[in-house]
């Protein structure tokens, strides 16, 4: 898995240490516009896109950019798709088979088509690790 991330780095995508992703796809014409935090899983089949088709303006088949920003810690399910620009806060979970379209608050759990709130990772918020060794799972 090291090699992907090695992979993913040299053609732009921003990302910390420890980062563990399966086979996944990249957006190839903006890959620079992907920033994954430090210990975030990412697994088999997610899609990352940064752009996005410009269905008001069809005749000129135009398109707009945004940035997906994955906090630090998360666990991204198997295929999941994000469609729009979003930021995913720390600690996150996101269920498998997910369309993420909407940004997400940290440690909280999502899953769905579209993507929807399931539950919070922590009661209260003196639970949360300060070390990644120490997240719960789920």
């Amino acid at each position: 898995m090291a090699q992907k991330t090695c992979l993913y780095r040299l053609i732009g995508v921003n990302m910390g240490e420890g980062v563990l992703m399966g086979k996944i796809i990249i957006d190839g014409i903006h890959p620079e516009d992907i920033f994954i935090g430090s210990g975030t899983t990412i697994t088999q089949g997610t899609v990352l896109l940064t752009h996005f088709y410009d269905t008001s303006n069809l005749k000129e088949h135009a398109y707009y950019r945004g940035k997906i920003h994955i906090g630090k810690n998360c666990y991204i399910g198997m295929n999941t798709i994000f469609t729009k620009s979003v930021t995913i806060g720390d600690g996150v979970v996101i269920g498998a088979g997910s369309v993420v379209n909407k940004d997400i608050p940290p440690y909280q759990v999502w899953a769905g088509v579209p993507v929807r709130f399931i539950c919070n990772r922590y009661k209260d918020e003196s639970e949360i690790p300060t070390n990644a060794n120490e997240f719960k799972a789920i």
